[in-house]
């Protein structure tokens, strides 16, 4: 049976965004793209098919390590991981026998990228998840283009007869593929506006999930295999781009963020976030019941960015220290404070730790915190087990700190 257990468990995981248009990274003849994502270089600036394909030859990533990659996603406390397959531009980072628009036919790099990476995955107790851009497919075999950035002559919308025949030719095999080659744990599919709705009907939702069900008994299914009306058969939500929600879901859910804007490499995106918010983007989900997957961008050259590597280590010293306060923890009994968020663990014979996290608290004051009942066992500072005294007040009890 699929339990999604695990995932609710691992709260925290890496995002992949890698492919041809990470060389150019963001930059198109000498200038910046129009795009704010660099994954989107082939929309953004409508290059002819064969001139965007031919990017193909110069992708030869000789930096790519996958021990390398995996080993900085459990190092930031990560537990899963997942990559692009392959994202909207239709180029896919494994030898599919359905294309020749691949890294084993197309590029002098001709390595199984998520082979190496589901082995090394398998090695350092990773779980491995892969993005597949089910819906857009801008290779020109039917996948259907985005009307705000790429219509033109030669990206036009598909007939329902040519989307059909990409459906039945490319999407389904290499989904099959991807299950059978790599047995990953999760697949994350992607849709995002009301166009997706006339391809991707509730009964392609069905046969795609219908297949994974068939091909794994554990991979899971995201939400946006149709975000504006998903499947009651999908396993998880996935929130919008780097949307923190007020409240949780009834399912296990999970946003996806970014290190700075764009998710492949930009070379012109300084827009770094402070590990701080990072960190609070982490709690914040986790004080809901929920997940956050933190993307990161390598470079053309296989290689993760400093900026991202000091990040994710700075992340990973915290939750060194702090992961119990993360990892299998529940949502918040206790609403959001205005000082910060909580996490719960249940510890049975009636006994619940609270886990608060301080954002907003002057040292040396009192914090109250309303609506606990009953005695409180201890109290204690969990990096350094310093004793903290508590005092019983109306409503509530107060935290010497």
């Amino acid at each position: 049976m699929r339990s999604t257990d695990w995932f609710t468990d691992a709260r925290f995981g890496m995002f992949i965004h890698w492919g041809l248009y990470s060389n150019p990274a963001g930059v198109w003849q000498g200038r910046k793209i129009k795009h704010p994502y660099a994954e989107w270089l082939q929309a953004s600036e409508h290059i002819p098919r064969p001139q965007y394909k031919e990017l193909a030859r110069e992708f030869n990533p000789e930096g790519f390590n996958a021990d390398e990659w995996i080993c900085e996603a459990k190092n930031a406390g990560m537990k899963y991981f997942v990559i692009t397959s392959k994202h909207h531009d239709g180029f896919a980072l494994w030898p599919t026998k359905v294309s020749g628009y691949n890294v084993g036919e197309a590029t002098p790099f001709k390595q199984d990228i998520l082979g190496a990476l589901a082995e090394a995955c398998r090695r350092h107790d990773i779980k491995l998840g892969l993005y597949y851009s089910h819906w857009q497919d801008w290779e020109g075999t039917g996948g259907d283009i985005c009307s705000v950035h790429m219509e033109n002559e030669e990206y036009v919308h598909p007939t329902e007869e040519a989307f059909q025949r990409y459906w039945q030719k490319k999407c389904l095999p290499q989904v099959r593929e991807l299950i059978e080659n790599y047995d990953p744990h999760l697949l994350w599919f992607d849709t995002w506006s009301k166009h997706s709705l006339k391809f991707i009907t509730r009964e392609r939702q069905e046969e795609l999930i219908s297949l994974v069900r068939q091909l794994s008994n554990k991979c899971l299914v995201n939400s946006r295999i149709q975000f504006l009306d998903p499947s009651e058969n999908v396993d998880f939500i996935s929130t919008m781009d780097n949307s923190f929600p007020e409240e949780g879901f009834s399912k296990p859910w999970e946003t996806s963020g970014t290190l700075n804007h764009s998710w492949a490499y930009h070379s012109m995106d300084y827009g770094w976030r402070p590990t701080r918010e990072l960190i609070q983007n982490l709690v914040k989900n986790a004080s809901l019941g929920g997940n956050y997957q933190l993307n990161v961008g390598p470079m053309g050259n296989g290689r993760f960015q400093e900026s991202a590597i000091r990040r994710l280590r700075e992340i990973g010293n915290w939750m060194r220290v702090h992961g119990e306060s993360v990892y299998g923890t529940t949502a918040s009994p206790l609403g959001k404070p205005p000082w910060g968020r909580i996490t719960s663990r249940c510890l049975g014979n009636h006994q619940t730790r609270l886990y608060l996290h301080l954002w907003d608290f002057t040292p040396g004051t009192a914090l109250f915190l309303e609506g606990v009942s009953g005695s409180v066992a201890d109290a204690i500072v969990l990096e350094t087990g310093q004793p903290i005294k508590v005092e019983n007040g109306l409503g509530g009890i107060w935290l010497q700190i």
